[in-house]
């Protein structure tokens, strides 16, 4: 009896040592309950933050190319399409804002559309059932590579072609070729018609909390039947230039002739993506940290209507109020600290204009040039005026030669950007003339 009660006392002691309202007892369960709740969540929140448009589109060409499809309005195709629209819709919360998600969004709703893929699919369910045989495999050989003329601009004799560029705090050179110096933070489209988009992203830089940059930029090469599919390439001021597309591949394939292609002209810092079924070049420069861009474009290509421009910076330039007047800016800058060549410096405008001069850049450039080091402080800055001029002479000769052969800055307020500053007193004596003649 009394081992009974002896056993009983211990049995009771253990159950009042592991009792779930035991402090401690508490204490761990609770921890344990945060730990699995704080991973379960991180999992969630990874799964759900992850864009993954690109995803889709590998799975589109896969399918594609596994079918033999050829994009035409009939089931397969339309399936097809329904799939990669439904793929493209689980992804939108965290593709918010992506260009490559909505530029692909766009061209699968279009094609959707075109095709009357509703109606296809709806007689295909209705139809009975048809019971085919397998294809054969296909056969083990290369594609015979296109004729040379498929994949070729056809009117690149004739067109005339275009040049727009975005470079330093930033400045935008239009296809009209107007010069606009802006305030643009975060992300504007640059163009975007039937073959190509790209995009640019801005952060702030320097001291002056208006001046900004270009940090990272996006093109995309759209999918275009023969001669290329659809190509991204990405660059971020921070790290080298890519010599590829975000896939890998340094072109659109043999078989088209490498219609679409990524060249390396130095390492790291400067790349041309051409496309040569449009007749089109984009260069790429990472300059003092920051990234310039310029594309030439056939005039009939760049000028668009203007209920399709959009917020284009190549087409329209930059919104009103958002532009700056650098000469009003530049007549007021007085001395600005900085460091060249690792000594600290007080920059003046007219220590920094002598500086630009020796980069032998004119007019507007000159002009951007002198902005660009006094807004930033950063003297390494004025890179960006000269290679952005040296790209327009290289991409458009005619185009440099038509700029006013000026080395000192243009007026402080009225003239426009890029025009010789010869212009407004001329235009004050034709007004003195007229009033003479009046009398």
């Amino acid at each position: 009896m009394v081992a009974r009660r002896a056993g009983a006392r211990g049995r009771l002691s253990a159950m009042q040592f592991l009792s779930p309202f035991d402090p401690g007892i508490r204490a761990a369960t609770l921890l344990l309950l945060l730990l699995l709740s704080s991973l379960l969540l991180t999992g969630l929140s990874a799964a759900a933050g992850e864009c993954r448009s690109e995803h889709c589109s590998r799975e589109y060409e896969r399918s594609r190319e596994r079918l033999q499809l050829v994009e035409r309005p009939e089931p397969n195709t339309c399936r097809l399409l329904g799939a990669f629209s439904d793929c493209m819709r689980k992804t939108k919360r965290a593709c918010r804002g992506h260009l490559y998600f909505h530029t692909n969004m766009g061209i699968v709703e279009r094609t959707f559309r075109k095709y009357d893929c509703r109606r296809i699919l709806a007689e295909a369910a209705a139809a009975p059932p048809v019971t085919r045989a397998p294809p054969p495999p296909p056969p083990p050989t290369v594609p015979a590579p296109l004729d040379d003329s498929v994949c070729s601009y056809r009117a690149a004799a004739a067109a005339e072609p275009v040049v727009c560029s975005l470079f330093g705090d930033p400045h935008v050179r239009t296809f009209g070729g107007e010069f606009q110096t802006c305030r643009l933070l975060g992300a504007w489209p640059l163009l975007d018609n039937a073959y190509l988009a790209a995009q640019v992203t801005n952060s702030r830089v320097g001291s002056d909390e208006c001046a900004t940059a270009p940090t990272k930029l996006t093109v995309i090469v759209k999918h275009n039947e023969p001669c290329t599919g659809q190509l991204t390439y990405e660059a971020r001021a921070n790290e080298s230039l890519p010599r590829a597309f975000v896939d890998g591949a340094v072109s659109s394939g043999a078989r088209s002739q490498h219609s679409a292609a990524v060249t390396t002209l130095v390492p790291g810092l400067h790349v041309a993506i051409t496309v040569r079924h449009i007749n089109a070049t984009l260069e790429i420069r990472r300059v003092a940290g920051h990234l310039s861009f310029s594309a030439r474009l056939p005039r009939e290509l760049a000028e668009q209507p203007e209920a399709r421009r959009g917020l284009q910076l190549c087409s329209r330039g930059c919104l009103q109020r958002e532009r700056v007047d650098y000469r009003r800016v530049l007549s007021s800058v007085g001395r600005v600290d900085a460091v060249h060549a690792g000594r600290p410096v007080v920059l003046t405008a007219e220590l920094v204009t002598d500086m630009c001069r020796q980069n032998r850049v004119i007019g507007p450039y000159l002009d951007a040039c002198v902005f660009d080091a006094l807004s930033t402080g950063k003297t390494a800055f004025m890179e960006a005026a000269r290679e952005a001029q040296r790209d327009l002479e290289r991409l458009l000769p005619q185009a440099l030669r038509q700029l006013p052969n000026r080395t000192r800055l243009g007026s402080p307020v009225g003239g426009a950007p890029g025009r010789p500053a010869a212009a407004a007193p001329l235009l004050a004596a034709a007004a003195a003339l007229w009033v003479l003649l009046r009398r």
